[in-house]
C-alpha cells in the first residue's frame, strides 16, 4: 500500500501559549470571561504550480541527442533520470509538503510506497544503486526526525518502493551526493555536520543495507551555505562538488580517486552566486557528456550553466519563464540547508479575525486568507510555533484560564505563571520543535516536546535575567549552522542573537548584539525562510503599517539590509 501521502494542510485549532516562534508577547492571561478554545478550522495550503513539460531542463539540446548523456561519456548514468529517456529530471517539495517528480514530458506526485509518511525536509538523488537491470534511478528522503530513506527504481508514473531507511540522520545539516567518490560505479553518500565536518558513506550496491560506515573527509566544511553534488565533472570516472559561500563565491573541488581523501583542494569556480537560493547539479543537460548545474534566481526564474569539464561554468542560460519555479520548496539535490516547521505569518485584525499569510520563495508573501469567523479569535492569547510533531506545519496554541492548548489540544495547568513563550524550533536536535517560557522574574525555561508533539517533557532551566527583553521570536536557523536560534529585543530597542547549540541543557551560546533601533517596530515576527533559501528571515511592523523583511544567513552581520514587502499593517492588532 502506498504510504499516506502528507497534505500540508492549515490546521487553525485551538489554541497557544505557546507561543512566539513567530514571536508574539503575550498579552494579559485571558480570564474566565475570555472565549474558550476553540476548534479550528482547516485550510488547504495550495500546491506548487506544476508544470506539465518543464522543456527548460533540456533547453538548447538538439532534437536527436535525446539520450545523449552523461552515460555516453563515462558509463555514468544521471542521477535523477525518472522516466527512462536517460536525461536528468527534478524531484522536489512543493509548497504543500508533497513530492513531485518532473520529466521531459510529464510532472506527477512521487509517490513513496512504503514509506514513513513523515515530512520530508531534503530529497538526494542518488542514482542507480543496484545496478538490477531496471536502469531507474534511487532517490533517498530525509524526514525532520532525521529518518533517511531509500526508495528504489523510481519510475515518474509509479514511484518508488522502500527498500530501507535508518535513523539518526539529524546530526548532520546537509546530506548530499556527489556521484560515485570511490570508483566502483555507484554513487556515494556525503553528510556534513554543524560543526563542519565532511563524511563520506560508500554506496554497498545493496540496497537493503546500502551504505558502509562513514569515514571522516576533513573539517572546516561550515565555511559554506550550499553544498552541490555535481557528479564527474572533469572525465575521471569520479563524483565531484561545488561549494557556495554566503558570500557569493563558488568553490570547486575535484576528485582524487582516493575514496578516504576524494577532493583535491579547492579552486574558484567564480562569484556572485549568491544571487541564487538553490543551486543544484543536474548532471549533464547539454549532451556533451559534463555536467552542468542549475540555479534558481532569487525571483523562481530558474537557470542553467554549462560545464566546461575544468571547474568553471559557462555564462547562465535562462531555461524557465520569470519566476516559474518559486513554487518549489526544496529541489532534491539542491546544496542548501532545507528549512521547515514555519514558513508563514497569522496576522489577527482589531475585529478578532484571524487571517494567514504563507511563504511565496521569493520573499514575499501570499495573499491573505481569513481562517477564522469574523471575530472568532477576538480576546486571545494566541501565535503561531514552529512545528511541534513530524507533519512539518506551524501550530496554533493558546493560553487559556492557566491552560496551554496546542492545536485545540489541552496540555495541562500551570502555565499562567509565564509572561512570554518563544516556539523557535528543534532546539535539542530530536527533530521535534520546542517550547521556551519566560516567568515574571526574567527566568527562562525549555520544554522538550515528545517526538510527536503531543507532549512536553520537564522544564530545564535556560538562565536568569531574561526580563530584559520585551518581544522573544525565533523560527529556523540564521547563522548556517542548521541549528535554530534565538532573536530578542530589549525595552530600549537593541536586538540580539542567540545561535542555538542543538543541547537542551544549554541551548544558546552567548548573545550577539545585531544592533539599536528597533523600537521602531510594532511588531517582530520569526517567520521561517520567505526568500526560499533555506535560510530563516524575520519581519518588522512599523507603526505606519509597512512590512519590512530581514533576511537570515547574510554574510556579515547575520542579517541582509531590509527590504520593504508590505504596507497597510496597522489594520493588524497581533501578528504571528
Amino acid at each position: 500500500m502506498p504510504s499516506p501521502q502528507f497534505t500540508r494542510a492549515r490546521r487553525l485549532a485551538a489554541a497557544t501559549a505557546l507561543a512566539v516562534s513567530a514571536g508574539m508577547l503575550l498579552a494579559t492571561p485571558a480570564s474566565a470571561g475570555s472565549p474558550a478554545p476553540r476548534p479550528g478550522v482547516d485550510k488547504e495550503r495550495p500546491a506548487a504550480q506544476r508544470s506539465a513539460a518543464p522543456q527548460g531542463l533540456t533547453a538548447g539540446r538538439s532534437a536527436d541527442a535525446g539520450t545523449a548523456s552523461a552515460a555516453d561519456a563515462d558509463g555514468t548514468a544521471p542521477r535523477g533520470d525518472f522516466d527512462g529517456d536517460g536525461r536528468s529530471d527534478l524531484v522536489y517539495r512543493e509548497l504543500d509538503g508533497s513530492l513531485s517528480l518532473a520529466g521531459f514530458v510529464e510532472t506527477a506526485e512521487f509517490l513513496r510506497i512504503g514509506g514513513s509518511g513523515e515530512f520530508a525536509e531534503d530529497v538526494i538523488p542518488i542514482g542507480d544503486q543496484d545496478a538490477d537491470g531496471a536502469k531507474r534511478p534511487e532517490v533517498l528522503t530525509l524526514s525532520v526526525l532525521g529518518r533517511l530513506e531509500l526508495f528504489t527504481n523510481v519510475d515518474i508514473s509509479l514511484g518508488g518502493n522502500r527498500s530501507w531507511s535508518g535513523l539518526g540522520w539529524n546530526i548532520y545539516n546537509k546530506v548530499f551526493s556527489a556521484g560515485d567518490v570511490s570508483g566502483d560505479g555507484r554513487p556515494d553518500l556525503l553528510a556534513r555536520t554543524p560543526a563542519g565536518e565532511l563524511y563520506v558513506y560508500l554506496s554497498t550496491g545493496n540496497t537493503a543495507a546500502p551504505f558502509g560506515g562513514r569515514t571522516k573527509v576533513g573539517g572546516g566544511w561550515q565555511v559554506y551555505d550550499q553544498l552541490i553534488g555535481l557528479g564527474d565533472h572533469d572525465g575521471d570516472g569520479r563524483g565531484d562538488l561545488v561549494a557556495r559561500t554566503p558570500a557569493g563565491e563558488l568553490k570547486y573541488y575535484g576528485s582524487t580517486g582516493d575514496a578516504a581523501k576524494p577532493f583535491k583542494p579547492a579552486t574558484s569556480a567564480g562569484t556572485g552566486w549568491q544571487q541564487f537560493n538553490q543551486i543544484l547539479g543536474a548532471d549533464d543537460l547539454t549532451g556533451d557528456g559534463r555536467p552542468d548545474l542549475l540555479a534558481r534566481a532569487k525571483d523562481g526564474t530558474l537557470n542553467r550553466y554549462e560545464g566546461s569539464g575544468q571547474g568553471t561554468f559557462a555564462q547562465r542560460v535562462p531555461v524557465s519563464d520569470a519566476g516559474a519555479w518559486s513554487g518549489v520548496s526544496q529541489f532534491g539535490g539542491a546544496g542548501n540547508i532545507p528549512a521547515s516547521g514555519k514558513e508563514e505569518l497569522l496576522a489577527r485584525d482589531k475585529a478578532g479575525t484571524l487571517f494567514w499569510y504563507y511563504a511565496l520563495n521569493n520573499g514575499k508573501l501570499s495573499a491573505r486568507q481569513a481562517v477564522s469567523d469574523v471575530g472568532g479569535w477576538a480576546g486571545a492569547n494566541i501565535t503561531n510555533a514552529s512545528s511541534f510533531d513530524p507533519n512539518g506545519e506551524s501550530d496554533v496554541v493558546e493560553l487559556w484560564s492557566d491552560h496551554l492548548y496546542v492545536e485545540g489540544r489541552d496540555r495541562g495547568a500551570g502555565w499562567g505563571i509565564y509572561n512570554m513563550f518563544a516556539g523557535p524550533g528543534d532546539l535539542n536536535g530530536d527533530g521535534s520543535g520546542d517550547l521556551l517560557a519566560r516567568d515574571r522574574s526574567g527566568r527562562l525555561y525549555l520544554y522538550r516536546a515528545s517526538v510527536d508533539g503531543s507532549s512536553f517533557s520537564s522544564r530545564v532551566l535556560v538562565g536568569g535575567g531574561w526580563q530584559a527583553y520585551n518581544w522573544i521570536f525565533g523560527a529556523g536557523d540564521y547563522t548556517n549552522d542548521g541549528l535554530n536560534d534565538l532573536l530578542a529585543r530589549t525595552t530600549s530597542g537593541a536586538l540580539y542573537l542567540y545561535p542555538g547549540t542543538g543541547q537542551a541543557a544549554t541551548p544558546f551560546r552567548s548573545g550577539i548584539k545585531l544592533g539599536d533601533g528597533f523600537q521602531a517596530y510594532g511588531k517582530l515576527v520569526g517567520t521561517g525562510d520567505l526568500t526560499g533559501d533555506g535560510k530563516a528571515d524575520f519581519v518588522g511592523v512599523t507603526s505606519n503599517g509597512d512590512l519590512y523583511r530581514f533576511d537570515g544567513g547574510a554574510a556579515s552581520h547575520y542579517f541582509s539590509p531590509r527590504v520593504k514587502i508590505g504596507y497597510g499593517y496597522q489594520i493588524y492588532n497581533a501578528m504571528y
